[in-house]
Formats: C-alpha cells, structure tokens, sequence
C-alpha cells in the first residue's frame, strides 16, 4: 500500500495529529491444542471439486484463486475495540455502513476481503496497564468480532483479518490526551510478546473458532508490510531492509520471531490458513522461515520498476507455497490496467490477488473487479461448487480418487445419483458447439488452461479437446 499513500494519512484528523507522531460445509473435527472445538478446513466436504483453480489456497477441499479486495477499514484502528474518546464506532456500533460496503463487494464479485484488525493501539481494543504491558481485550472487541463474521455471512463473503501493521510501530506517544502504546517494546521483549500472544491473540483466536460463522475466515495475515519496521538483512539472501522514518523498527531476529511465535498460537487455537502481508518482491525470502500457508507479497508501481508483475512465482524462486497478490493499485499499474494485473496473476500461477482498496474506489475499477469474476465464477469463489458456476454441467472429475471415469461408465454408473455432477465428458453430457469436448484440462502438465488462453493459443490444433470450458467452448 506504501506506492499510494502512507496509510496514517488518511485516517482522519486524530490520526494526522498522531503522524505529527455452495456448498457443504466441512465437519467438525477433534479438539485442537488449546481445547477449542475445530472446523478443520481440510476436512473431507460432502462434494467433490467441481471448479478448483489451476492454483489456489485450499480450504474445506476447494481449490480457489483468493479473489477479493482491502477494505481495509472503516475507522482506522477502532472498527475492532472502538475508540470512544475520539467517537470512532466499532463494527457492531456501525453495522449498516458494514453490511452495505461487505454487500457491495460481493456484489462486484469480492469474495476474500482483508480487514485491520490492531495496525495500531490508538483504539480501545487492547487494554495495558502502566507499563505498557498488554492485559487483554478492550472494548467493544468480541462484539465486533462476531458482527464481522455475521456480516460476511450475510453479504456471503469471506474475511482475511490482517492482525498488526508496520503503523504501530511508531514510537510510544501521547496526543489530547489519548495514550498510544507503540509495539517496538514488546516485539523486542519475549516476556511482553508472550502477553500480548497470551492475553489478546489466544482469546481473540478462541472467540473466532467458537463462532457459529467461523469458516468465513479463511486466513489470518499476521502483520501488513513488516519489512518498514526492520533494520538490516534477513539471512536467506535478501536485498537489506530500508525502515522507514518514524517508526522504531526491530532487527530481523526480532520480527521472525514476533511472526513464529503469533503462528504458533493461532495454529493452537484455530484451523485457519496463515500468511504474512510482505510489502514487495524485493524481499521473496523474508518469510520462508515461517510456516504460513501461503506466501503473500504487494506491488505498487516503485516495485514493478524492479520486479515486474509479469513474472511468476517460479521465476521469483517462490513457487513451493501458493503466493496471493494481496495489495495492488484497484487503478492499475502504469503499465497495466486492473484487468491486464489479475489476468496476468491468475495466468502466471499466483493463488489469488486482492485489490487496494475498497474505499476510494470509481464504478469502473469495481466493475473491472467484477469482470474478473464474471469470467470465472466458481474459481474464485468459496461459496460456488457447482456444475452450473462451473460454466455448465461439463465436469470431468471422478466422484473419488479411486476409481477413474472410464471405469464408472463401463460399469454402467453414469446414471447413478453419486455420479450427478462427475464424468460429465466421458458419459456424454457436456454440448461444445464449437466443436470441443468441455473439457477443462490443458494438453499437458507444464502449462494451465488459463495459461494457454492468455497467450492466445485457444484456436491451436494441439489445444483441441483441451481446455473448452476456459477457451469458452462450452455452453
């Protein structure tokens, strides 16, 4: 987000004043660590795949491309806690501006939407005593918690709650009054990091896996761009980090394990995918030691100069976890307009790309964002699983790994009521008007469906019979 704006600039006066500082649900599983009940989001689902994404983050057995847009906040620091000083709302006090943005989002096909959690400690949602030291949850936290998750399952969207921010770690300070407590000192401390992980990140955890609507979180992004709070290198190769001024920024060390051990305790508590928000290309390794799910990176037009988002994952050496575009100019670059970027992502390989931002954003840039999600509507929703979001009853995967489709018609079974939405090709359901097949799968290992019609090579004759559904030859 740093190639737009500086993002305490727009967070309203105090803020400025402080610079100047579908389908089937997934069982349940057993308990986790902590005790908590756990919806595994690997649990077997009740239907097959119809629509995975030629690469996506997976969750409850569906692969999808993690399409979405940054909200990323309504009131900067307060939509979780509130800040009643400064009058800021949490979400539970503001639910109509809530449902109505999460509504429109879904509605411009959004359906992964990153949300700031604590990028700083200016709101109420994190008690301290004197000396700085968290003491638990503040505010009107849980509440606003369970209206998000409820919100999202209203307006049928999924929820990425980004937890920290490089913001606060601008140095401790005070303003009218108001105390806010910078992060440096705890990151740096093990004894404060323990509290902050034992007294807000357990339960705020917790409270999430207890909810009813829980599986519309499907990842936490533990710290948005930690790279401009870092002094020196990291030890796998990278270029050296440039912190940025006015913050209080930490040795490399120190972050690493701030993220770990943040990993470690909502790995205990909670069954959700886990990334790291990395504010560019520049520093592909920085997060490798870490055990997130997936990889996450931003580009702004300073960054493409350098590393270009034309590339894939594979050529940054960063293709051994799925790698989500999670900030990206909602405008475009200038050398590639909103659409150009995310055919571009989901044809290079990355699992998902997320615009910046939601607020702020023309009727064009949202209409391009629905675009992307006309074209494929079921690879880039969780919610979508059928044959009909999958562009027509031309599916042909098999109901299991065990048997083929092949074997399923020659024995008769194309018209049993487990095989409704499989082997559609092999028993002769799909229609191709153009001559195709209906089938979605490319002619061989080394390159997607998607792919081969970004590079035009739909009217190929080694491409007939392969790939209908994404050369759009199916009805």
């Amino acid at each position: 987000m740093l190639g737009i704006r500086w993002t305490w600039l727009r967070h309203s006066l105090p803020a400025l004043l402080l610079a100047a500082s579908a389908c089937a649900p997934a069982a349940d599983s057993t308990a986790l660590a902590d005790g908590g009940d756990s919806a595994d989001q690997d649990d077997a689902v009740t239907a097959a795949d119809h629509c995975p994404a030629p690469t996506g983050v997976s969750l409850q057995g569906r692969s999808r491309f993690m399409y979405g847009a940054n909200y990323a906040w309504s009131e900067f620091a307060s939509d979780f806690g509130g800040l009643k000083q400064w009058g800021a709302p949490g979400v539970a006090a503001s639910v109509d501006v809530h449902r109505k943005n999460l509504k429109d989002l879904h509605a411009h096909g959004a359906d992964v939407i990153r949300w700031w959690v604590f990028p700083d400690f200016r709101g109420d949602g994190v008690n301290f005593d004197g000396n700085d030291v968290p003491t638990g949850l503040g505010g009107t936290t849980l509440a606003d918690l369970d209206k998000a998750l409820a919100l999202a399952e209203e307006a049928d969207v999924h929820l990425m709650l980004c937890l920290y921010s490089f913001d606060a770690f601008r140095p401790t300070t005070s303003i009218g009054g108001l105390h806010v407590p910078g992060i440096a000192p705890i990151v740096r401390d093990p004894v404060k990091r323990a509290r902050l992980l034992d007294k807000v990140v357990r339960p705020l955890a917790k409270h999430i896996q207890a909810s009813p609507h829980r599986k519309r979180l499907v990842a936490w992004d533990v710290i948005n761009e930690p790279e401009w709070a870092i002094t020196g290198h990291d030890p796998y190769g990278d270029p050296a980090f440039t912190p940025m001024n006015g913050l209080d920024p930490v040795d490399f060390h120190q972050m690493e394990s701030f993220v770990q051990e943040t990993i470690d305790v909502l790995r205990s508590v909670s069954s959700t995918r886990i990334t790291v928000g990395s504010a560019g290309m520049k520093w592909t390794r920085a997060w490798t030691g870490v055990d997130v799910d997936f990889y996450q990176f931003h580009i702004y037009d300073w960054l493409n100069d350098f590393w270009p988002y034309s590339l894939s994952p594979k050529d940054y050496g960063i293709d051994d976890k799925p790698v989500v575009m999670g900030e990206f100019p909602m405008s475009g670059l200038d050398d590639a307009s909103y659409t150009k970027l995310v055919e571009s992502f989901y044809a290079n390989g990355y699992a998902g790309a997320m615009g910046w931002a939601y607020d702020g954003s023309t009727s064009a840039q949202l209409a391009s964002m629905k675009g992307f999600a006309a074209e494929h509507p079921c690879e880039t929703s969780y919610s979508a699983n059928t044959p009909e979001t999958a562009g027509g009853s031309c599916n042909d995967t098999p109901p299991d790994a065990k048997y083929t489709c092949a074997q399923q018609k020659s024995w008769g079974k194309c018209g049993e009521a487990f095989m409704q939405g499989h082997c559609d090709q092999v028993c002769g359901r799909c229609s191709a008007p153009a001559g195709g097949t209906c089938s979605n799968t490319p002619p061989d290992k080394s390159y997607t469906c998607a792919q081969q019609k970004a590079w035009g090579k739909c009217g190929e004759s080694f491409m007939k019979g392969h790939c209908d559904k994404e050369c759009g030859r199916c009805k």
